[in-house]
């Protein structure tokens, strides 16, 4: 867990990497949205929507990944209190893809509550594709 005189600009947080499977992804969509089908579950409406022969993971998986790589950074009883994930998805993940989490601490800034720390976040692809970009904070009290 990192502590608030540790953290330094450019501190890496932990990798995090998953491999994504059509099994994983609809795991994942059976706790979200169950009152109707979409592109993550149904790869026939995928086809007819996107022009793909497959189902997509949801942008809520890359943000549950980057969470986790927040969280062990900042510890659980910091990140699950106050952190933030905000991610601009770049390109679709699907099934037999492996989703890298990386990122850096960009800067600290004083509050009322604490030390907020920003970090940059990114995911890649197996193929060094980027998925995703955005930042994440906590407060260090």
């Amino acid at each position: 867990m990192a502590s608030r005189t540790e953290i330094k600009p450019g501190e890496t947080i932990p990798t995090v990497t998953k491999a994504i499977t059509e099994k994983s992804i609809l795991e994942f969509e059976s706790t979200g949205i169950l009152d109707r089908e979409n592109i993550h579950n149904n790869p026939e409406l995928a086809a007819k929507r996107l022009g793909t022969t497959y189902t997509l993971a949801s942008g809520r998986m890359s943000i549950a990944f980057a969470s986790e790589s927040l969280r062990r950074f900042f510890g659980p009883d910091v990140f699950n209190h106050t952190g933030t994930v905000n991610l601009k998805f770049l390109r679709p993940v699907k099934a037999g893809d492996t989703i890298t989490v990386t990122g850096a601490v960009s800067g600290t800034e004083e509050t009322e509550e604490g030390t907020k720390v920003s970090v940059d976040l990114f995911c890649d692809n197996q193929d060094g594709n980027r998925t995703a970009v955005g930042t994440g904070t906590a407060v260090i009290r």
